[in-house]
C-alpha cells in the first residue's frame, strides 16, 4: 500500500522583490522563504501572501511559489503613463517598491475621465486577484485618475502628495475661522521687559521657539528661558482645527511647497513668536550650573514674552566666528552667553549620555512656489549656531518628559529603541565592504560612538552614517517613556515644535488640561494618538526624501541640457559588485549608480580584488575612491541616477593604476 504523499507546508509573510526578479517572503518568526523569478504569482513588494513551500527545498533555505495575494500593501498608487505596443498602457510607479513597469488593463483605460497621455502623472489602482493564477501572470493595475504631466515641479509635487496621502492646504474659508480663534485664559507670567530672541532658518514662516537667559540669584547658576508657541491655547482638545492638525498631524516641508499642519493664521501669525509684538507662550525655565552644564531644576509657566530680534543661522554664526551683526540692545550680549552655556552642555552629553554622533550636511533643492521652478541646491554644515538652539531644544524636551512623569499626566514620548545585535553584525559586514578596512566590536554603546566618530574622518562619512540609520529601529511616539537610544536620554518627549507636531501640541494640551484643572486624554487615547503620529510620520519623511531625491535629478537634468549632454560630476564610489558601483554624490546627496550595463565593454571585474579594471587604460573603480563621473541618464520618475566613469585625462593611465595599489594596500 502507497503512503500518502505529504502535503506541501504553507507559510504567510510579507513579501520583498529583488529587482532581478526573485523575492523573499518574510514570516512573522523572521525567517525568510526564497521565492525564484516566475514564482511570484503577480505579487509585488509589501503584499502579504500566501506561499508554499517545496517540501524537497533545503529545509535550511526553504524555497517557496506565492499561492495567493492575501492583502496589497500598495493598492492604489501613482505613476507616470507610457504607452506600451498597440494601443495597450503601462504606468511606471512612482514608488521604487513596485516594479518598474506594470501594465494597465485596456477596460480601466476606457472607463477614464481623462484619456491617457504619455508623461501624465496618473492614479491606479493594482486589485487583489479573486482566485488563484498561474505563478507567471504578470500583475495587471486599473487607471483610476490622471494627474497633470511630469516634467514640471507641480505636476511632480502633486504626484508625490497624492501618493503619500498628504492632506490638501488649509481652504480660505479655514484661514478665515482659524483667525478669528481666541486663546484660552490661564494665569502667565508677563516677560515681555524679558531679551528673548528667535533663532531660525532665514526662510522661515513660522517660529515656534524662543530663548533668553538670566542669572540665578545661586552663585554658579544660570536660567535659560525656552519659551514656545503656545499653540494649546487656541487648539482645543477635538475641536475642529485639533481634528484637522490631527489628520496631518506634522508639516510637511517639499521642495517648492510647504503643506502647514495648522492654518497660516495660526502657524505664521497668531501663533508665531514674531519680533516685536507680544505673543503667547509656554515656558521652561531651565536652571543649569554654568560650570559643568547639569540641569539642576527647572520650572514650567505660561508666558507673555515679546521677542526682540529676529535672528538667522547665518547672522549668529559669523558672530560666533568673531564677526558683527546688526544686534538690537543686549542681544549680541544674551548670544555670546547661550553659547557658552550651549557648548557646556554638548560636551556633557558628549562625555554622560554619549548621544551618537552624525552631523551630516543638510542638502536641500530651493524652488520657488510661484512659478513653481527649481532655482539651485543648497548645503549646510551642522555648526555652532544650530548646536546652539539644539542644545537647549534638547534639554527643554528633557525637562518636560521628567515633568509628565511627575505629575503622573497621560502625554507622548520620543522613544528609540537600542539596535538589534543582527542589524549591527549586519552593517558591520556593509561598512566593512565599503570601506575595504574590517569593522567589528560594536557590541556595545562606546564601541559604536567610536565607530561613528573615526567614520567622521572617512570620505565616505555621510553614506556610512545613512547606512548606520538604516541598520538602527525608527524612533516612534509612544505613551510610555522607553527612552531615546541615539540622544541617551533616558527621559524624553517632544515639546518644542507644535506649530509643526501634532506629538508637541498633545503633550501642550494634556500640560494645559492639567493646570486648568480640566480632565486630559486618558492612557488609552494617548496610546492611539501615538501610533497615530508614528504612522503619519513615516508617510511625510517618505514624501519629502521622494520630493526631495526627485527635484535633485530635475535640476541635475536642468544641468546636463546647459552642458549640452556631458555633464561631470563629483562622486564617491561606496560599493562595488560585479553588478556594477554604487556611488555617492557628495554635492547633491543623492546614490547613484555605474551599472555593469552602463560600462563600456573594456571594463572587468576582478572579484578576488572587488575592483573594475577598464583594460585598455588601466583606469580603476574601487572602494572609498573619489573620481569625475558622466551623468549616462536620469529618471526622475524613479528617482534614479545612472552614471558612467569620466575617462582618464591622458598621460594619467600609470596613476590610475598606482593609486589603485596604494588604496587596496
Amino acid at each position: 500500500m502507497k503512503s500518502k504523499k505529504k502535503a506541501p507546508l504553507e507559510a504567510i509573510g510579507e513579501l520583498s522583490v529583488n529587482v532581478q526578479g526573485f523575492g523573499f517572503v518574510k514570516l512573522d518568526d523572521g525567517d525568510s522563504l526564497f521565492v525564484p523569478p516566475g514564482y511570484l504569482g503577480g505579487a509585488v513588494t509589501g503584499d502579504k501572501v500566501l506561499a508554499v513551500i517545496d517540501p524537497q527545498s533545503d529545509p535550511e533555505r526553504p524555497v517557496a511559489a506565492v499561492k495567493r495575494i492575501i492583502e496589497r500593501k500598495f493598492g492604489t498608487f501613482v505613476g507616470c503613463l507610457v504607452p506600451l505596443r498597440g494601443k495597450h498602457w503601462g504606468i511606471r510607479p512612482l514608488r521604487r517598491e513596485l516594479p518598474g513597469l506594470l501594465g494597465l488593463t485596456d477596460e480601466g483605460v476606457a472607463r477614464s475621465a481623462i484619456p491617457p497621455r504619455e508623461g501624465n502623472w496618473a492614479k491606479a489602482e493594482l486589485p487583489v486577484p479573486t482566485e488563484d493564477f498561474p505563478p507567471e501572470e504578470l500583475p495587471y493595475a486599473t487607471l483610476l485618475d490622471s494627474y497633470g504631466s511630469s516634467g514640471n515641479v507641480t505636476a511632480d509635487l502633486d504626484a508625490i502628495v497624492a501618493e503619500y496621502r498628504i492632506p490638501e492646504p488649509y481652504t480660505d474659508e479655514d484661514e478665515a475661522k482659524a483667525d478669528g480663534l481666541k486663546p484660552v485664559s490661564v494665569k502667565r507670567l508677563d516677560c515681555t521687559n524679558d531679551t528673548v530672541v528667535t533663532i531660525d532658518p532665514v526662510d522661515a514662516r513660522d517660529y515656534d521657539d524662543a530663548l533668553s537667559i538670566s542669572k540665578s540669584p545661586a552663585k554658579g547658576q544660570v536660567v535659560v528661558g525656552v519659551h514656545i508657541a503656545d499653540v494649546a491655547s487656541y487648539i482645543r482638545p477635538n475641536s475642529e482645527f485639533d481634528l484637522k492638525a490631527r489628520e496631518r498631524c506634522f508639516t510637511s516641508y517639499l521642495p517648492g511647497r510647504t503643506l502647514p499642519m495648522l492654518p497660516k493664521a495660526l502657524a505664521n501669525r497668531q501663533c508665531s513668536l514674531q519680533a516685536g509684538v507680544p505673543r503667547l507662550a509656554h515656558s521652561v525655565f531651565i536652571c543649569f550650573d554654568e560650570h559643568t552644564g547639569e540641569i539642576l531644576s527647572w520650572k514650567r509657566r505660561h508666558t507673555v514674552i515679546n521677542v526682540r530680534q529676529r535672528l538667522c543661522y547665518e547672522q549668529v554664526q559669523e558672530f560666533l566666528e568673531g564677526g558683527a551683526f546688526d544686534a538690537q540692545p543686549g542681544v549680541a550680549e544674551l548670544v555670546k552667553k547661550l553659547a557658552d552655556v550651549s557648548r557646556l552642555l554638548r560636551h556633557r552629553r558628549m562625555t554622560r549620555e554619549r548621544f551618537l554622533p552624525m552631523a551630516m550636511p543638510e542638502i536641500r533643492v530651493v524652488c520657488s512656489e510661484k512659478p513653481s521652478q527649481i532655482l539651485g541646491v543648497q548645503q549646510s554644515e551642522d555648526n555652532p549656531s544650530h548646536q546652539l538652539v539644539e542644545e537647549f531644544m534638547l534639554a527643554a524636551n528633557e525637562c518636560v518628559a521628567r515633568e509628565l512623569q511627575r505629575l503622573d499626566l497621560p502625554g507622548l514620548y520620543r522613544n528609540h529603541a537600542a539596535p538589534d545585535q543582527e542589524k549591527l553584525m549586519d552593517f558591520a559586514a556593509a561598512a566593512t565592504l565599503m570601506t575595504g578596512e574590517r569593522v567589528k566590536g560594536l557590541g556595545t554603546r562606546g564601541a559604536i560612538v567610536r565607530f561613528l566618530k573615526h567614520a567622521a574622518e572617512s570620505p565616505l562619512r555621510d553614506v556610512l552614517y545613512m547606512t548606520f540609520l538604516r541598520h538602527l529601529p525608527r524612533a516612534d511616539y509612544g505613551a510610555e517613556c522607553q527612552g531615546h537610544y541615539g540622544l541617551g536620554k533616558e527621559f524624553y518627549c517632544h515639546f518644542t515644535s507644535p506649530i509643526r507636531r501634532y506629538a508637541d501640541l498633545l503633550v501642550h494640551q494634556q500640560l494645559l488640561s492639567h493646570d486648568l484643572r480640566r480632565k486630559p486624554y486618558g492612557e488609552a487615547a494617548v496610546v492611539d494618538f501615538g501610533a497615530l503620529c508614528s504612522a503619519k510620520e513615516y508617510l511625510c519623511d517618505q514624501a519629502e526624501f521622494a520630493a526631495s531625491d526627485r527635484m535633485k535629478i530635475r535640476y541635475i537634468q536642468q544641468l546636463l541640457k546647459e552642458s549640452g549632454g556631458a555633464l561631470e560630476l563629483k562622486g564617491e564610489v561606496c560599493r562595488v559588485a560585479k553588478s556594477g558601483c554604487q556611488v555617492y554624490l557628495p554635492d547633491y546627496g543623492l546614490v547613484a549608480y555605474a551599472n555593469e550595463s552602463q560600462l563600456p565593454a573594456s571594463w572587468r571585474f576582478d572579484h578576488t580584488k572587488n575592483v573594475w579594471t577598464n583594460i585598455k587604460d588601466g583606469d580603476r573603480l574601487y572602494i572609498t575612491q573619489t573620481r569625475q563621473f558622466r551623468v549616462d541618464s536620469a529618471d526622475p520618475i524613479r528617482g534614479e541616477l545612472l552614471l558612467k566613469p569620466s575617462p582618464l585625462a591622458p598621460g594619467n593611465e600609470q596613476d590610475a593604476k598606482g593609486r589603485g595599489k596604494s588604496r587596496r594596500r
